[in-house]
C-alpha cells in the first residue's frame, strides 16, 4: 500500500514532517495533517511523539536521506510500524498528491 492510500484509509496513521519549520510553512507546503518534527530537533521531542509509538508512522523529509535516518531513529526508540515516504516531499509533489499549505 502507497502512503497516500495509507493516510486515506485510516486514521490511526500519524504523519511526520522531519523539513525545517520554514520549509513546513514555506511554499511547497506539507502533507495534510502531517506534524512537524524537524529532524534536527525530534531526538528532544521523543516525548512529545511517544504517544503515537504503537500506531503506523510515517516520515518524510525534503529528500530521502533525512526521512530514512528520522524512519531508523524512531524505529531504534521502540516505534513499532514506521513507515518512510520514499523520495521525501519532492518525490511526493511529483507524483501529484495533495499538499497544505500554511499560507
Amino acid at each position: 500500500m502507497i502512503a497516500a492510500e495509507m493516510i486515506l484509509d485510516s486514521n490511526q496513521v500519524v504523519v511526520l514532517d522531519v523539513r525545517t519549520p520554514e520549509q513546513f510553512r514555506g511554499p511547497e507546503g506539507h502533507i495534510g495533517g502531517a506534524l512537524s518534527a524537524p529532524f534536527d530537533s525530534i531526538e528532544r521531542q521523543l516525548p512529545e511523539l511517544l504517544p503515537y509509538q504503537n500506531q503506523t508512522v510515517l516520515v518524510y523529509g525534503e529528500t530521502s536521506n533525512d526521512g530514512a535516518l528520522a524512519a531508523r531513529l524512531l524505529t531504534v526508540a521502540g516505534f513499532r510500524n514506521v513507515v518512510h515516504i520514499n523520495g521525501g516531499m519532492q518525490a511526493w509533489i511529483e507524483r501529484g498528491y495533495r499538499v497544505v499549505n500554511s499560507r
